[in-house]
């Protein structure tokens, strides 16, 4: 009964050792340099939105704790959260606390992300377009700057 597991696990193991010769590494694409003025742009209007969305919540309802601190950009919906609580003509606001909380952590989350995109956009790794030679018919003509022991001047050069 020993002899078939061996033999069972001898195979298993020798047959994964050649599997692994058999893969090739391939090199890693990057995304074409265009992408990046699309992402910064997507990360300042998500952050645009969602500091918007708690500008116009703390404009709306000033009289709820904490609603002054959603003005400030970034670290206005953490610093919210902390002064969380219910307003004085409310006292028993109830689950309006803490549905108030839940989007001000969203909207916190939010922000993040899209200055995340921001950074992302700024420091990601992208691949360079291939150099095109020139088409063989194109024409094409440039000065030249033409420079002697004895003077200077302007030359044309180009392809014909």
């Amino acid at each position: 009964m020993k002899r078939p597991a061996l033999a069972l696990a001898a195979a298993l193991a020798l047959t994964a050792a050649s599997a692994g010769a058999e893969e090739q590494a391939s090199a890693p694409r990057y995304p074409p340099s265009s992408v990046r003025a699309k992402l910064i742009v997507g990360g300042v209007a998500v952050t645009a939105l969602a500091y918007g969305a708690g500008f116009a919540a703390a404009s709306a309802w000033p009289e709820v704790p904490g609603s002054s601190e959603l003005k400030i950009p970034i670290a206005g919906p953490w610093m919210a959260l902390a002064k969380n609580g219910c307003a004085a003509d409310d006292p028993d606001c109830g689950a309006k606390l803490y549905v108030r909380g839940a989007l001000t952590v969203v909207g916190g989350l939010a922000q993040l992300a899209g200055l995340a995109l921001v950074g992302e956009g700024i420091f990601m790794t992208t691949e360079a377009r291939p150099a095109q030679p020139p088409s063989a018919s194109a024409l094409t003509v440039r000065a030249a700057p033409v420079i002697t022991a004895t003077g200077m001047g302007l030359g044309v050069v180009g392809t014909f």
